[in-house]
């Protein structure tokens, strides 16, 4: 009974741990905290700028906190739980509300292809489902990006996102 316990122990101990060091891999938010944060060069400061503007005016308005973030790799993560582990390690959304949206993209580069994901708060999943993030990203996002315009895609996806979570908070 006694090893069980400390099997059970050293279990928890284990995993805890590797939770820990995949949350070590997710970058710190920019300084200062911003809704945009583009850790690739894929926008210009000027797009940065229109983007974390329109973000920031939502959120003042809603309390909604729309986050859009690009990153070189996903350390070998799926890129849901990676969303996940990011949203949980920058605090996004308000405590007990829960109405944190993440639009996360990986280019395709030298890690390999990219990614697009869409994830959201509990308080969220009501009017953005899987389904719907699915079809913003597969309509909206992804055919702007095949044809190299990430603004424009990640601005369309923005708004159809903003359009749908609108009234409800």
């Amino acid at each position: 009974m006694r090893k069980l316990k400390i099997f059970g122990l050293l279990l928890i101990l284990f995993l805890g741990g590797m939770n820990l060091s995949s949350a070590q891999q997710i970058p710190d938010p920019m300084v200062p905290k911003r809704l945009v944060n583009d850790f690739t060069g894929l926008l210009n400061p000027q797009e940065q700028s229109a983007l974390e503007g329109k973000l920031y005016n939502y959120y003042d308005t809603t309390s909604t906190q729309i986050y859009v973030v690009t990153v070189n790799t996903l350390d070998g993560q799926d890129i849901s739980e990676y969303s996940a582990l990011m949203a949980q390690k920058w605090c996004i959304g308000q405590k007990g509300k829960d109405n944190e949206i993440l639009l996360l993209i990986k280019p395709k580069n030298d890690e390999g292809k990219g990614e697009v994901f869409i994830a959201t708060g509990y308080g969220m999943e009501g009017v953005i489902t899987d389904a719907m993030s699915r079809r913003i990203i597969e309509q909206q996002i992804l055919p702007a990006f095949r044809e190299g315009k990430y603004y424009e895609g990640i601005d369309q996806g923005t708004n159809t996102i903003i359009a749908l979570a609108s009234g409800l908070y």
